[in-house]
C-alpha cells in the first residue's frame, strides 16, 4: 500500500508515495492554513479493514488533530469546519488513539483530510510537532 498526497484545493495528485505530512507553520490557538489531503492506494494486497491512528512521538500535548474521511473528493475543504472530528488526545509516547475507519473500494481508500490546531498552551516557538499517523490493516 502507498499513500498519495493530493491538493486540498483541486484534488490534483501532488505525490505518489509519501511517508509523512507537513502542516506548515501553525500559530498557537489556530488551525493550519490548509488541510493535508491523503489517500491510500493498494498495490495488489488483499486488505479487508483499514484504520488510521495517531501516535504521539514526543510532540505537543495541547494540540488537536482534525480529520474528515469521504469516498469522494471535496474541493476547497477548509480547516476547522468538517474537520471538527478530532483524534482523541494522546498524552504520552508511544500511545496511539482509537482508529478512524477508512473504507476501501477496489484499489483505493477514502480521501482523508487532516489538520492541526496548535493549542494555546503550547510553548517552544519553532519546535516541531512530532506525531505519526499509522495505518493498521487486516
Amino acid at each position: 500500500m502507498k499513500i498519495g498526497a493530493y491538493s486540498p484545493v483541486n484534488g490534483n495528485k501532488l505525490a505518489d508515495d509519501i511517508t509523512g505530512v507537513n502542516f506548515g507553520n501553525v500559530q498557537q490557538g489556530k488551525h493550519s492554513t490548509l488541510p493535508v489531503c491523503i489517500r491510500p492506494v493498494l498495490e495488489g494486497e488483499s486488505i479487508t479493514g483499514l484504520e488510521l491512528y495517531l501516535q504521539n512521538n514526543g510532540g505537543f500535548n495541547y494540540s488537536e488533530y482534525g480529520y474528515y474521511v469521504n469516498s469522494s473528493f471535496i474541493s476547497d475543504l477548509a480547516t476547522g469546519g468538517l474537520l471538527s472530528d478530532h483524534f482523541s488526545v494522546v498524552s504520552d509516547p508511544p500511545q496511539a488513539t482509537g482508529g478512524v475507519t477508512v473504507n476501501l473500494a477496489g484499489d483505493y481508500g477514502d480521501y482523508i483530510w487532516l489538520d492541526v490546531q496548535a493549542g494555546s498552551l503550547e510553548t517552544g516557538g519553532t519546535s516541531s510537532i512530532n506525531y505519526r499517523f499509522i495505518f493498521e490493516y487486516a
